[in-house]
């Protein structure tokens, strides 16, 4: 190492690998890279101050032996100061944000302007191998040397542990060495506590809460990448726990800042208490704190039935089923009607099973629900099923009605039911009284009247059809009695079905009932096939109910049938028209071998076929083709009657066709010998043509046993037969 005379002389040398300088002192204003990593030197000013002549530099790290000059350098110049005072702080700035600060070096040490400093920040430990590949970093410029730098570095997520390190550099890109790396952590503000929450019943068990989205930092700032956490709970404790187990649920959003938000909570238990709050969290995530908790008593479950008990003639028990809470009331309620139009109810009651009684037996009762919670507010009814009474006793009688005129008044009167259908012996409850304008028309409930009463007058507006049903102790109704009709001109009794009756003198069925005999029509559903469209029986009950086989009516009835198996059915007169077509109808009586024909009056308009007969059995309507021309459609009987005036089989009825209406003459009985014995008698049977002989002669009295010929003439032909005449 040279010297200059008369000068200080500098001594440097190395020590284990260190620089070490003796001798020296440091006056201020001095330069001081604090970049020593090797390359001292004295400078040429006149100060002669120790100096670093190369800086930090990229590349191989020079060696005691090789110093290296930068482009634009002097030999003896310096590198930038480094920053040696490098801090960070999270104060003052907001979410995400960090605040830097340092002392601004020189160009040379702390001398001179520099061009920029250059301040990195990472997740993980920068050192001089990796400072150059992180991209994270600001630059400031036109900073004035020795004074406090100050920068604020934006959009750090909140969470991890940062690091920070800087250079300066000047104009030749001559860089200070790297400065301390302080550790940080940023801040994060969290959304304000929500206020605003409300919470309203939806329905069963289930409840709407809404509530206005506050911020994302405070009440500041849209949340994107958000959550929202709903804490629910019947313990107002655990909903005011942001960590509640029980009752938890997060929902991912993006909300605006004051914007409504809505959630539906649903299979919580009816008629309880729940509490309710929210927490709203950004995307670090950090939620705000507890806000205002809202409650709500969540409304009742609907009955569930769970089955049918204690069935009696007059009443049973229903259970049911709710998810409600203990306390919860319910409102069931039974009626014979599906439309619940009258009911039987139990009241309110918190019992899981309601019990009924005083009903009527053999009748379907339905049953309904509702509930409601604490607050009285109520479900709707929820169908609970049905129940069908049952009692081993048999419907009464229908009461034998009469009906007589006073004026401009009808006198309805009966007499006293006192046997059931089985011939058991019954009590009447009351006798209920009605009319309808037709078979076809609605039946009109008019009165109830007590058991005693059997008489009731009326002043008809209109032509009306009267009946009376009795009711027992059992509610138990009789089939209808007989229809009286208000002009008074004819009694009338109707099958079950409605679409058929008997219609007979307005006395006849009081004679009857005198009798001890009810008047019956029926349908027989088991016969419809084929040709036949109808079938109906038409039979004499008992006292017992039986059936009074082979017994005649006292006096014709007029049978009146549909001519379909389904089609509308209208019967309101005693004698309807008759109108052919190309297919007719007839009316076939059974008569214990064969179907016999026995004709029938058809009225299109109601779709009716009417015959009269005094004969009890079956009857069936078929459809047949009406002949063209003139022919005899059956002898009634066939051949043999028993003129003995017992009812049966007193007459020998032929019955004939005359669609040309030819003219009938010459209708004579002969004995086998010729002889003329009576003659024919021109009449109707079963509202068909007919020719009829009583089995008398001329003279009136009665012809023998045997066999006679009939004949008689249609336009100019004639027509005969035989038939057998036994005493």
């Amino acid at each position: 190492m040279g010297y200059k005379k008369g000068g200080m002389i500098l001594l440097t040398f190395l020590v284990g690998g260190l620089f070490a300088v003796q001798g020296v002192s440091f006056a201020a204003n001095t330069l001081e890279t604090r970049a020593v990593t090797g390359g001292l030197g004295i400078s040429s000013g006149t100060a002669k101050i120790l100096e670093s002549v190369i800086g930090e530099l990229s590349g191989p790290a020079p060696t005691g032996s090789v110093r290296k000059v930068l482009s634009g350098h002097a030999r003896t110049s310096h590198s930038p100061g480094a920053l040696y005072d490098i801090a960070v702080t999270t104060q003052p700035v907001d979410e995400g944000q960090v605040r830097i600060t340092f002392t601004t070096p020189g160009r040379a040490g702390f001398r001179g302007q520099l061009s920029f400093v250059e301040v990195k920040i990472a997740t993980y430990a920068i050192t001089a191998a990796n400072y150059e590949a992180i991209t994270s970093s600001l630059t400031l410029t036109a900073l004035s040397t020795g004074t406090a730098g100050l920068t604020t570095y934006y959009h750090l997520v909140p969470g991890p542990t940062y690091y920070a390190a800087g250079r300066a550099r000047d104009a030749a890109g001559m860089k200070s060495r790297l400065s301390p790396t302080p550790t940080f952590l940023t801040s994060a503000i969290a959304p304000a506590p929500v206020t605003s929450i409300t919470i309203v019943n939806s329905t069963y068990g289930a409840v709407n809460i809404t509530w206005n989205v506050t911020g994302d930092d405070g009440l500041i700032g849209d949340l994107t990448t958000g959550y929202f956490r709903i804490a629910y709970s019947s313990v107002p404790a655990e909903a005011a726990l942001f960590s509640s187990a029980n009752y938890t649920t997060q929902l991912s959003t993006s909300a605006l800042a004051g914007s409504t938000q809505y959630h539906r909570l649903s299979g919580l238990q009816g008629n309880v208490t729940y509490y309710a709050a929210v927490f709203i969290g950004d995307e670090v995530t950090v939620y705000g704190g507890l806000g205002t908790i809202a409650q709500v008593v969540t409304m009742a479950y609907p009955p569930i039935q769970s089955g049918f008990s204690n069935l009696s003639s007059d009443g049973f028990t229903v259970s049911y089923t709710a998810n409600n809470y203990p306390g919860a009331q319910y409102y069931i309620q039974t009626s014979s009607d599906p439309a619940f139009s009258y009911a039987t109810n139990s009241g309110w009651i918190t019992t899981s099973s309601a019990s009924f009684s005083g009903l009527n037996t053999n009748q379907t009762y339905y049953v309904r629900g509702k509930a409601r919670n604490s607050q009285l507010v109520e479900t709707q009814y929820a169908d609970l099923g049905s129940v069908s009474l049952t009692l081993n006793v048999s419907k009464p009688k229908p009461p034998p009605l009469k009906g007589e005129a006073s004026g401009s008044t009808i006198i309805l009167s009966w007499d006293q039911v006192v046997y059931n259908i089985a011939g058991g012996t019954t009590t009447i409850a009351a006798y209920d009284i009605y009319y309808s304008t037709g078979v076809n028309g609605a039946e009109n409930f008019i009165e109830a009247v007590s058991s005693s009463v059997f008489t009731r007058t009326y002043t008809p507006p209109a032509a009306r059809w009267y009946y009376v049903k009795a009711r027992d102790q059992y509610s138990l109704r009789s089939d209808p009695s007989i229809w009286v009709k208000s002009t008074l001109d004819v009694a009338r009794v109707v099958a079950a079905d409605l679409r058929a009756v008997a219609d007979m003198p307005p006395d006849a069925g009081y004679q009857l009932a005198a009798s001890g005999l009810t008047l019956r029509i029926s349908h027989q559903s088991q016969y419809e096939t084929g040709l036949v469209q109808a079938s109906y029986k038409v039979s004499l009950l008992d006292n017992n109910g039986n059936e009074r086989v082979g017994l005649d009516l006292p006096s014709a009835a007029v049978v009146t049938m549909p001519t379909t198996r389904t089609g509308a059915v209208t019967i309101t007169g005693y004698s309807p028209s008759i109108s052919y077509s190309v297919y007719d109808y007839a009316v076939f009586y059974y008569n214990g071998v064969e179907d016999v024909n026995i004709g029938g009056a058809v009225d299109p308009n109601s779709g009716t076929v009417s015959v009269s007969t005094k004969k009890t059995g079956v009857f069936k309507v078929k459809q047949v083709i009406r002949p063209s021309s003139f022919r005899i459609t059956q002898t009634v009987p066939r051949k043999i009657f028993t003129p003995n005036g017992d009812g049966i089989w007193d007459e020998f009825n032929i019955v004939y066709d005359n669609p040309e209406g030819l003219s009938i003459s010459d209708a004579k009985v002969y004995d086998l010998s010729g002889a003329e014995v009576a003659s024919l008698r021109a009449g109707t049977y079963n509202t068909s043509a007919s020719l009829s002989w009583d089995g008398r002669r001329k003279g009136g009295d009665k012809a023998a046993a045997g066999i006679y010929v009939y004949q008689f003439k249609a336009g100019s032909k004639y027509h005969n037969g035989t038939m057998v005449l036994a005493r």
